[in-house]
Order: structure tokens, then sequence, then C-alpha cells
């Protein structure tokens, strides 16, 4: 089967080195959460992140957010599997039958509550995971193409056969190389020679899908 894998999403929790500074304090008292239970969040923890390693992609759950809502709002959601790769090298999958909070306050929280209790129930089944697996596992056997404005330009031709779609899920940077060695053999494929938002090349790459699948 097909999937979309937003690679290097900003979805993690508040990193321990950072854990005792005032802006991520003051954050978990409000809410009423412990620190080592809360997102990492660039507009609540912009001064405590400055030490941060990679700091520019880290923080920006609002990323997967907007790109998980328009893929699984896609007519053709069962045609394909939906996985979340978090920088820190988890691997999330998303039933496609989820329906994700719009509001992103209400999705920060459902992410917190997953990344405790390792996966989300509903209707009988787990809607959201944390699974065993590795990035190698996800792409093993498929066609992979990763979207990328360092790569030849997009063709329908890239979409033939079962294929492993990936899209990074970070505002800044480029990805790391031990991401691109897991990929193995991908096709680094360009909607243009411009940086676009994640949500933009999942909007684009989602609409070619659906033309290619429906042809």
């Amino acid at each position: 089967m097909d999937c979309f894998i937003f690679l290097e999403a900003s979805l993690e929790i508040v990193p321990a080195e950072i854990r005792n500074h005032s802006a991520v304090v003051s954050d978990a008292r409000r809410r009423r959460k412990k620190v080592s239970e809360i997102l990492l969040d660039d507009s609540k923890h912009h001064s405590a992140m400055e030490r941060l390693k990679f700091r520019e992609k880290r923080g920006r759950p609002d990323i997967v957010h907007q790109c998980l809502l328009l893929l699984l709002d896609s007519p053709m959601r069962k045609n394909f599997e939906v996985y979340v790769h978090t920088i820190g090298g988890m691997i999330i999958k998303v039933a496609v039958e989820t329906r994700l909070p719009r509001n992103y306050n209400r999705f920060v929280g459902l992410m917190e509550n997953l990344f405790r209790d390792k996966a989300i129930r509903g209707n009988g089944k787990n809607l959201l995971e944390i699974v065993d697996l590795k990035l190698s596992d996800l792409v093993k056997g498929k066609n992979v193409v990763l979207l990328s404005e360092k790569g030849d330009k997009f063709s329908p031709e890239f979409l033939k056969g079962e294929t492993a779609i990936c899209i990074g899920a970070f505002a800044h940077g480029d990805f790391f190389e031990s991401t691109l060695r897991e990929l193995g053999n991908f096709k680094a494929v360009s909607l243009g020679r411009e940086s676009y938002s994640s949500l933009y090349v999942t909007s684009k790459t989602l609409s070619e899908y659906e033309r290619v699948r429906t042809a």
C-alpha cells in the first residue's frame, strides 16, 4: 500500500536540558501538567529553546497538525497509510479513520497523551500509535519519493507503483544525513526551486497523487 510519511516532524516532549527554564515551568504550571509531559512549542518556549541543538527545526507541532488535517480530509485516504517520523526518530502510525482535533490546543493535548500512553484508542482500535519500527521498515519494497527543493522536477512518473511519499514537517533546515540513509534508494523530487512550506508541499503532492491514482 502507498504511504505518506512526514519526516523529522517538529513533535517532541520538552527535552530534559530546558525543563528548568522559567518559560517551560510557567507554561506547565499554567496548564497544570508536569514539565516532562508537555510538547515543545516555540511560541511558548522560545527563550528556552535558544540552548537547543537544531533549534530551527524544533518546537513547531502546528506544522504536522496542519499537514495531517489536510491529508486525512482526502477522499482517497483509504488508499494510503499515514506515518509521522519525529525529529527524535520516533514513528507514529496514524489510522486514516482518525478525526484529529482541528483546534490546535486540543491537538497538542492529544499528542501529549500519545507520548505518555503510547496509543490513542477509539472504536476498538488504535487511532494513533507509537510503533516499534524504523523509517527503513516503512519504505522497504516501495518506490521512495522525497519532496525536496534540491530534487528533479516533479513528474507523475514518480508516483508509479507502490509509493512512499516523504515530506519534511519542520520549518527550516535540511534533512539529517541519518534520515536520508534510512530512506535508502530514494528519488528526490522538487515542486520548484523555492523553499515551500510543508503545508503547501502536502497540498500540491496530494493533489497530484489523487489525480494520478484516479486517472
